[in-house]
């Protein structure tokens, strides 16, 4: 998508032609089809287009309404553009070639803020009212879109890139240790910190207000908010779903270029490709499908993942039949340079190291194909493959002396999950006995920071910081292993801002010249599976029970029936050993940096690395993620204040 960027003294300073300048210029790539800049007096606005959509052909941005003297820019595809239309009263010659930023501005000047509220689509804008004499900054409920900013006595700065913040002289450029901290320790940065201090995030739902009296930021959308539906019969549901699920791919097929989609094994990505493909195939055309597979064998590394989800790939592309399958191995791509390359694009680390390398090489393939926009599936596992609250344990109808009961459902369990009777005992009777006793043992853990197990995170850092008692306090469980209320478990995957996946995507995208679309996390699409009862969710003893009836037809049953869950970046240890002198090379930097070592655990990376050269096994394997790649972006991003 395109992005957007501007200024705003509170002083009354002029914004200089200049300072705006030296933003485009920063953020160059993101605006292959244009460019553009406004100033007038202490506010200024500018943008980069990329045209991603029919309607966005031409659209010349920032742009000033005539009639108020408002100014917007903005980065935006409208899903509901007939529905907004048709409120607003736009005369209906000339509908279809509509930017979909005159459409925001015009529904600004009807609704005022409140318009958020009926946008739906990916988009994120600014919108300088003259006549009030305040900028309207809002970000879409949870798409894949981003906005920085930087507030202090004098200005307010905002940009889709830090690179536009950090070319300004009044940006400052010092390390945020609870952010690096959070990190490095896989905890959601919950909304707004980045990873430098003064700079912010505008979490997704959320809009703000800039008057010389300074900024309010406000959350306009709560899913949780949703109240429960109650339909007629089960089949009720699946038709209701399908209808609003199937409309939200649809609207990510409109693009200026080709569609594509990453592909997994899963239910996520593959109910999406079934419905894309579907739709497609009526126009003539296939879908075009990137995989990334292991370039070595992970199957003695994960007992209950699956490393290599090849056959699951070929079995839902051979189902769907229109399906353009093309597999990336990133054979010869060094982590160190996915990293490298990575914090280039986000000037800062972030969670999904690990997975760089295979995700820079497929963005890359479909560039090169000329694709446009690509379709994904990440939040199905809070939306469409919800897999429900906790199930009651069999051990319940033997406290109650129901043995017939018991006898039947241990049979219909070993059914649906293909395990065998010795399985059933320790998991439906000795499991859940000893559970209390494990609840106590992982709360004590949680207060001896296990976040040490897999994190490159200093010890003497973490006290500084006093770490677990902010975890502690923030609810944040550092074993990722006790017991949570199944309703704020589901809101940790849903909840806008609380991790910044939408805004990595957003970037990334904009590397590649691509616009990454998840229809899981549809506003509609996530209203609806938030107001199904749990009875849709689970059903005996399979879970995912409303995406896995949805997708008959769709998927094969070997996909649709498939209890393993697909492991990303398995063979990323063969990738460690196989790029060995490139990891001294950083390890060696990063060693030599004093701000590193206060940050890092560098003897432990060096631990893991040496492990990784004797043996590779699943200890070794899951800390090149955790530990050892993870700290070396930190440590290669904090060498740029040492």
């Amino acid at each position: 998508m395109s992005a957007i960027f501007g200024k705003f003294h509170y002083d009354q300073r002029p914004v200089s032609s200049s300072e705006l300048l030296a933003m485009q210029q920063e953020m160059a790539y993101w605006g292959p089809d244009g460019d553009g800049s406004w100033s007038e007096d202490h506010v200024g606005l500018g943008h980069l287009r990329r045209d991603n959509t029919p309607e966005s052909l031409g659209d010349t941005l920032p742009r000033i309404c005539p009639a108020s003297g408002d100014v917007i820019t903005a980065s935006v595809r409208l899903d509901n553009r007939d529905e907004l239309m048709e409120a607003l009263a736009m005369p209906h010659p000339g509908r279809a070639n509509v930017p979909d930023s005159y459409i925001i501005l015009d529904a600004y000047h009807k609704w005022g803020e409140a318009c958020v509220d009926r946008l739906l689509g990916d988009w994120v804008f600014a919108i300088w009212n003259a006549r009030e004499r305040k900028l309207f900054l809002a970000r879409d409920h949870h798409g894949n879109t981003g906005l920085y900013y930087h507030s202090d006595s004098r200005s307010f700065a905002f940009a889709s890139s830090l690179k536009g913040l950090l070319t300004l002289a009044e940006t400052p450029r010092r390390p945020n240790p609870l952010a690096i901290a959070q990190v490095l320790t896989v905890w959601p940065a919950q909304g707004a910190p980045t990873c430098y201090e003064g700079i912010l995030r505008l979490p997704p739902a959320h809009a703000m207000t800039v008057k010389p009296s300074g900024v309010e930021v406000k959350r306009y959308w709560y899913v949780e908010d949703t109240p429960e539906l109650h339909l007629g019969t089960d089949d009720d549901y699946i038709d209701a779903f399908l209808e609003i699920y199937d409309e939200a791919v649809r609207a990510r097929l409109r693009s200026s270029a080709p569609v594509g989609i990453t592909l997994s094994g899963g239910l996520d990505s593959g109910s999406v490709a079934a419905l894309a493909a579907r739709e497609l195939r009526k126009r003539g055309q296939n879908l075009v499908a990137l995989s990334s597979v292991p370039i070595a064998s992970t199957k003695a590394l994960f007992k209950r993942g699956i490393g290599d989800e090849t056959p699951f790939i070929e079995a839902t592309a051979q189902f769907i039949g229109n399906i353009d399958l093309n597999y990336i191995d990133a054979r010869g791509v060094s982590p160190v340079a996915a990293i490298d390359r990575a914090l280039r694009m986000y000037e800062q680390p972030v969670h999904g190291v690990g997975n760089m390398y295979w995700l820079n090489t497929l963005m890359a393939e479909a560039k090169t194909r000329g694709l446009g926009a690509l379709l994904i599936g990440q939040g199905g596992n809070g939306t469409i493959s919800w897999a429900g609250g906790p199930k009651t344990p069999l051990l319940e109808y033997l406290l109650k002396g129901q043995w017939g009961t018991f006898r039947t459902k241990m049979k219909a369990w070993q059914e649906a999950t293909e395990h065998s009777l010795w399985q059933g005992i320790k998991r439906q009777i000795i499991r859940p006995l000893v559970a209390p006793i494990r609840q106590r043992q992982l709360r004590s853990q949680a207060r001896r920071d296990a976040w040490r197990e897999y994190s490159a995170l200093n010890p003497a850092l973490a006290r500084e910081l006093d770490l677990s008692r902010r975890m502690e306090e923030a609810g944040h469980d550092p074993t990722f292993k006790q017991k949570r209320d199944p309703v704020q478990a589901r809101l940790g995957l849903v909840r806008p801002g609380r991790a910044s996946v939408g805004h990595l995507w957003y970037e990334i995208g904009a590397a590649y010249d691509l616009d990454v679309r998840d229809p899981t996390f549809d506003p509609r699409v996530m209203s609806f599976c938030w107001s199904l009862p749990q009875g849709q969710y689970v059903h005996e003893f399979q879970d995912r029970w409303l995406i896995r009836r949805a997708t008959a037809g769709l998927l094969p049953e070997k996909v649709r029936w498939n209890r393993r869950l697909g492991v990303q970046a398995a063979d990323l240890a063969q990738r460690v050993l196989d790029h060995a002198s490139d990891m001294e090379a950083a390890l060696a930097e990063v060693e030599g940096s004093g701000l590193a070592r206060e940050y890092l655990d560098v003897p432990k990376m060096r631990g893991v690395f040496d492990s990784v050269q004797k043996r590779i096994d699943p200890e070794s394997s899951s800390q090149c993620g955790t530990v050892l790649l993870r700290g070396l972006m930190a440590g290669l991003f904090l060498l740029r204040f040492d």
